[in-house]
């Protein structure tokens, strides 16, 4: 290749390259911290909760599967939970799916609503019970920004099921509250 062809390659891979969105996660270091239970703080200034149910040890994240087999690529811990937000002075309500795993030597969290409408929060853990990002919306009306998000003590008693107890009950934050 000619060095002005080098360079135009050059220039135009690094402008795709900056384009994209997506934050390189590898898997945690230790243990993924359990992350159940109800989270509340903002986005973009506006009133934010989140409520994750269920929390996996390792989904595939990329890479090739045959029907439910991952054959290929890397897999990371989920969370999946609902993520209620204001638009308009109205609350929104949305499933979200998530991935956890270290960027940049930080616990990352990176949630995707299940909408046709897309968009993405990513946070950092602070704290035990603090994570604190950025999320941005494809629609313009929707939240973007800034969002902090603080871990809400369980409300009420959470005693763990017995045997022959009601099936599918579970304590949502099975790790002892401490003062944030």
């Amino acid at each position: 290749m000619k060095p002005r062809r080098n360079g135009l390659v050059v220039a135009l891979t690094a402008l795709l390259g900056a384009c994209s969105t997506v934050i390189p996660l590898t898997m945690p270091a230790g243990p993924a911290p359990d992350l159940r239970g109800t989270w509340t703080g903002t986005w973009g200034g506006a009133p934010l909760t989140l409520l994750v149910l269920e929390q996996h040890e390792a989904s595939p994240v990329d890479g090739v599967s045959l029907g439910s087999w991952h054959v290929l690529g890397r897999e990371l811990p989920g969370v999946s939970g609902v993520l209620t937000f204001t638009v308009r002075g109205e609350a929104i309500s949305v499933n979200v799916q998530g991935r956890l795993g270290d960027s940049n030597r930080r616990l990352t969290l990176i949630l995707e609503p299940v909408t046709v409408n897309g968009g993405q929060i990513t946070l950092t853990r602070l704290g035990e019970h603090r994570l604190a990002g950025v999320g941005t919306s494809q629609m313009s009306w929707e939240p973007q920004g800034p969002v902090e998000l603080v871990r809400q003590a369980p409300q009420g008693p959470c005693v763990p099921p017995l045997t022959g107890s009601v099936p599918g009950h579970q304590c949502l934050s099975p790790t002892p509250w401490a003062q944030v």
